[in-house]
Formats: structure tokens, sequence, C-alpha cells
């Protein structure tokens, strides 16, 4: 058995679009243990922040080639999304796809940590790492923009979840969509109190009046504070961990940036995929029909349509 690493940075710039009708994207990974989907368009934007890593621990006939270094280990596979947003945000997506499964598996291989502990101490010490790395610097010597980041690994009988923003992980158990992580809005009570706490104010449902969400990689200009942790920072890395134990009533799960579940509600994107699995559709291909189903119009004035959209189906076998 070897590693299959895959990790992509979806799509480069391209110029303002006048129609919602973009070059798609879909791949489809598999491995003794996974099968997995993935799709992706820019939709409405003028240009691509998602990213997305797939890693998977399967046999040299699974996928011919691989790229990147997404961070598989011996018994361990590893997908998630990953939505920039700034002026740099699709290169802070890019730098976490490729570096977190990896920062998270160093924690866990000191032997000091469980694997949710060292899920968080993963998120933090990238986090960390980014803000002094020459390569995300600006001209001026910071780092711009960042990222949400939401992350699944399968170990054994588990898996764990590491989630920061408004990407969401969603599983299917005989039909029933049940979220495994929360949206980390500032307005939520929870991160209002911190968001407060460090100095910043809540305002229009954004953190001072700016950012959409409460937690991410990047945004360092709301880390600024010295005297408190990283986890007490306005806007932090500090993810919501969550470890499921995988049983035969798990159908299938799902892992999307915003940009669908600001269209569809959790059960609809769960029934879509279930009609389209009993067709015996690919799991790629549905995850494109899935995007192509939650696109709109470009606004006549603002020039926008759907947000970018990435997401992740996977069967566990």
């Amino acid at each position: 058995m070897q590693a299959i690493n895959f990790q992509e940075g979806v799509s480069p710039l391209s110029p303002p679009l006048s129609e919602c009708q973009i070059p798609d994207g879909s791949k489809l990974f598999s491995s003794a243990r996974l099968i997995i989907g993935v799709a992706w368009a820019q939709a409405g934007r003028d240009h691509m922040q998602d990213s997305f890593s797939v890693s998977l621990n399967c046999d040299e006939k699974s996928n011919s080639s691989s790229e990147g270094s997404g961070g598989g280990g011996a018994d361990i596979d590893f997908f998630g999304v990953f939505d920039g947003h700034g002026l740099n945000g699709e290169n802070i997506a890019r730098h976490v796809a490729y570096n977190l499964s990896d920062s998270v598996l160093r924690q866990y291989a000191v032997g000091s940590l469980t694997f949710p502990q060292a899920v968080q101490m993963g998120f933090l010490l990238l986090d960390a790492q980014m803000r002094q790395d020459p390569d995300l610097m600006t001209a001026g010597g910071v780092v711009l923009g960042g990222t949400t980041a939401c992350a699944v690994w399968v170990a054994g009988k588990y898996l764990y979840s590491g989630n920061v923003g408004d990407s969401r992980l969603v599983l299917c158990y005989n039909g029933r969509a049940f979220p495994v992580t929360s949206d980390h809005k500032p307005a939520n009570q929870l991160e209002a109190a911190r968001i407060e706490r460090a100095g910043h104010f809540v305002r229009n449902a954004r953190v001072n009046g700016q950012l959409a969400i409460a937690r991410a990689f990047g945004d360092y200009r709301f880390k600024v504070r010295p005297d408190l942790g990283p986890h007490q920072q306005s806007v932090t890395a500090l993810p919501d961990v969550r470890s499921v134990r995988i049983d035969p009533d798990l159908d299938f799960l799902v892992v999307a940036t915003d940009g669908v579940w600001d269209s569809r509600t959790n059960q609809e994107v769960v029934d879509f995929i279930i009609e389209r699995m009993k067709a015996v559709v690919p799991l790629n291909e549905i995850g494109r029909q899935l995007i192509e189903s939650c696109k709109l119009p470009v606004h006549p004035v603002t020039g926008f349509g759907s947000d970018n959209m990435t997401i992740i189906i996977a069967i566990v076998r």
C-alpha cells in the first residue's frame, strides 16, 4: 500500500463574468476504504478562491497520478475544503489545503496527544507559521486575507473533523441529514462574546462590520492582542473538533463551502445526492450537478452571481 496524495488550488484568475457559465471541474478518487467525488465551480465570481485537498492511503491502481503532499498517513485518510477570502484569499486557501493535514499528523506523531487534540494544535500552529511565511506576504511584509477550513480525517472506525468558518460537514444516516459542524458566524453568542472581549465589535453580523466569519486561518488584523492567546483573539483558528464512530447506517458524508449551503438546506443536499446515487451516477458527477443547481444568474448591477462552490461527497466502504 502507498499513499496517493492530491492537492489542488482549483482555478487561476479570470476576467469578470457576463454569464454564470464557466468551465467547472470534478474528480473521482477511490481507495480500499473510501470513494470520494469532488466538484467545484467559480460560478458568478471574478476569480476562484476555493481550494480542496484529498489524501488517500490507496493502492497504485486507485489513482494513477498525484500532486502535492496533502498529508496522508499509513492508516489515515484526509480530505477537506477551504474557502479563501480577501486580497490574497486564494493563496491562503491553497497553502492551508496543502499543509493542514501534515501539521496535524506531525502533532499526533509525537505521541502525547489524542487525535482531536492534535487537530486543534495542528490548526493553531499552522496559522502561527503562516503569519511569518514570506511566500504569503505582500510587498509591505504582511499576510492579507484568510480562509475557512472544513477537514475530515478517517482513521480506523472513526472520523474526525476540524472546522473554522462557515464551510460545513453533514453526515447522512438512513436518508436523514445530520450536521456535524456549526457555522462560526460573528453574531453567534459564543463568538460575539470572544470578539468583544478582545476589543472588537460585531456590526451587521460581521467582525468590525467587515468579516463575515468569526474563525479562520489568516485575517491577522483581527489577531493583534499580544496579551491574549490564539484561541482568545477576535478571530481565531481554533477549530471545533468532532469525532464520530463509523457505523453501517452512515450512507455518506458531504463537505462543502458556503456557496452550496447558502443555496440548499442540509436535507435538500442529502436528498439531491440520494436520488442520483439510486441512479448510479458517479459521486463527482453528482457534485457537479448539485453545484449547477445552486448557481444563480449574475446580478445586472453588482456583476456578481453565486459564490464559488466546492463539494466533496464521500462513501466509507
